[in-house]
């Protein structure tokens, strides 16, 4: 840093009074001497700046240093009275500038989170506020200040609980999984000498029918926790401390877990080949009959629009499935939803036509780029959508 006094006998203090002077010839000017900051406390890196925290002021080392040893009443953090130059007044000081971090809208943020990290499993997030105290200030707070004001610094790391649903279905390590696996069910009660056993075959199937239920609670219970924010009491947990990244998408410091899942299939061949002739002219009827309805229907009128970009903080977006299906809305209960083909995020376009609106206001735009072309996709527009002509 540059030395901030060029002339030390220029500046002097004479009691609660700066006293400047310019030449012995020259009548002295006398400023209050500001009042400091009782609680300025030396815990950032970034120099030249002061972050007002509750009711403490966060600086550097240096910059109190400089603050100490300047002997000059324009560097400071506080006012030293004011000069008046051609009819204006001037400031003295209040020349390293502070910033105030909210707490209090930090919490609301924190809080207003809660319900969002439940519906992606998380039981616990160490946010910054709850870290241990340095000097009484929250370390995860400096940690974050220093992150963001001092480029040599890292980016702090997130400490966080997720529930263990990986743990749920590993039935090498919890026994109580053991209806993820039907391997064993099989090997018990198998038939022997070709010998049909009905008692063998009731006690097979009574058995698939525990697991089935088994297999209903815990999906009902994942349902819980992505649709209703509900974890269970005491949940299974594994913790994970690592850095954040900007967009989670690109963050590849995350574990993923894979398993198989395992089918039960009874085949008859001959009643599997009937069902697919079957399949096949079902197939080729429907081709014809959608031929015949394109030929005679009116052709759409294709054009530009847009999913309106919000600046509530909110990130809308327009689902993509490939039929139309009101259940792709994800509202109903025990919905049979279409796999969702892509999405429309806020500020893209898009080339098509309203293909339909339901009772209760929500519409369906079909993804076609020419009157002629067949829809790659359908649109979903629910609450907060805006589409507007691009």
């Amino acid at each position: 840093m540059k030395t901030i006094s060029q002339n030390p006998d220029r500046y002097s203090k004479q009691g609660a009074n700066w006293v400047i002077s310019a030449s012995p010839d020259i009548q002295p000017i006398y400023l209050p001497i500001g009042v400091s900051l009782s609680n300025l406390k030396p815990l950032i890196k970034a120099n030249g700046i002061v972050v007002k925290v509750g009711e403490d002021y966060l600086c550097s080392t240096n910059t109190l240093n400089e603050i100490k040893v300047s002997n000059n009443p324009h560097y400071d953090i506080v006012e030293n009275g004011e000069v008046i130059v051609k009819d204006k007044r001037v400031t003295i000081g209040k020349t390293i500038k502070i910033i105030e971090l909210n707490l209090t809208d930090l919490t609301n943020i924190i809080n207003s989170r809660d319900t969002l990290n439940r519906n992606a499993g998380v039981v616990d997030v160490i946010y910054g506020p709850e870290t241990e105290s340095v000097d009484g200030v929250p370390k995860g707070i400096i940690d974050q200040i220093n992150y963001t004001l001092d480029q040599s610094s890292d980016r702090p790391m997130d400490k966080y609980s997720i529930y263990d649903f990986y743990g749920m279905v590993d039935y090498t390590n919890n026994p109580a999984a053991a209806h993820y696996k039907i391997t064993p069910l099989l090997v018990q009660t198998q038939q022997a000498d070709t010998v049909f056993d009905p008692t063998k075959l009731r006690e097979y199937l009574i058995e698939v029918s525990d697991k089935l239920k088994l297999l209903e609670r815990d999906f009902n219970f994942i349902q819980d926790i992505f649709y209703e924010s509900k974890l269970p009491d005491n949940p299974t947990t594994f913790t994970q401390t690592q850095q954040a990244m900007p967009d989670a998408e690109t963050n590849n410091n995350h574990t993923v877990r894979r398993y198989s899942r395992s089918q039960v299939a009874f085949e008859d061949n001959s009643l599997n080949q009937t069902k697919n002739e079957l399949q096949d002219a079902i197939t080729e009827v429907k081709e014809e009959m959608k031929q015949e309805v394109e030929n005679q229907a009116p052709k759409p009128t294709i054009e530009k629009w847009r999913l309106r970009r919000k600046r509530d903080g909110d990130k809308n977006g327009m689902g993509i499935y490939p039929t139309v299906n009101f259940k792709n809305f994800n509202l109903a209960k025990n919905k049979k939803a279409d796999k969702r083909a892509g999405i429309i995020r806020e500020g893209e376009t898009f080339t098509g036509y309203k293909f339909k609106t339901f009772d209760n206001g929500f519409s369906v735009w079909a993804i076609q780029s020419t009157p002629d072309a067949t829809p790659t996709g359908y649109a979903y527009q629910g609450r907060g959508d805006d589409v507007d002509k691009a």
